[in-house]
C-alpha cells in the first residue's frame, strides 16, 4: 500500500520555528558560558546536538533553519580570532564543512526515520480500520444467515 501523506508527520507553524530558534539560543549559551574551558575546540557541536533534536521533534525545514543560523554564530565567536568574521584557516574550514555535512546528513537520517515510522503508524491504523470493517460486515453475515435459518422450518425440504 501506498502512503502519500508520510511527509506530514511533523508539527508545523510558527511555534516550531521559535522553539528551533530558542533551542539555537541555548546551545549558544551552553557553548558561551563554556567558552573561557572549550576555547577554540569544537565550535559546532551544541549547535548540531540542537539540530538534531530539532529534526526529531519537528521536522528538516526547521532544523535548517538552527543550522542557517548556527554556523554564523559559532564561526564569530567560537572559532579564532574570536568575535571576528576574518577569513578562517584551512583548517577551520574543514572543521566547519565536516560539521555541516555531519548535520545534514543526521537531519537526513533522521527524517527519513520519522517518515517511515509514521507511515508504519498510518499502516496499523488502515490495517485496524479494515479489520474492523471486515469484523462487522461477517457479524451482519452472521446474523442474517441465523435468522434466515431460523425462519426456515424444519420439517420443510427443498
Amino acid at each position: 500500500m501506498k502512503i502519500q501523506n508520510s511527509k506530514r508527520w511533523a508539527k508545523n507553524g510558527p511555534q516550531v520555528y521559535f522553539l528551533a530558534m530558542f533551542g539555537v539560543f541555548v546551545a549558544f549559551s551552553i557553548r558561551y558560558s563554556l567558552h573561557p574551558f572549550l576555547q577554540s575546540s569544537i565550535p559546532m557541536t551544541f549547535f548540531i546536538l540542537n539540530t538534531i533534536l530539532v529534526a526529531l521533534l519537528y521536522g528538516y525545514l526547521p532544523s535548517l533553519v538552527t543550522i542557517f543560523f548556527s554556523v554564523p554564530l559559532a564561526f564569530f565567536f567560537f572559532v579564532p580570532p574570536f568575535d571576528s568574521f576574518d577569513t578562517p584557516t584551512p583548517q577551520d574550514s574543514f572543521v566547519f564543512i565536516s560539521y555541516i555535512l555531519i548535520a545534514f546528513i543526521a537531519v537526513a537520517i533522521v527524517e527519513w526515520l520519522q517518515r517511515e515510522r509514521y507511515k508504519a503508524v498510518l499502516l496499523g491504523r488502515v490495517s485496524e480500520s479494515n479489520f474492523q470493517l471486515l469484523s462487522d460486515v461477517s457479524r451482519s453475515l452472521k446474523n442474517a444467515l441465523n435468522l434466515i435459518s431460523k425462519d426456515k422450518d424444519p420439517l420443510d425440504k427443498p
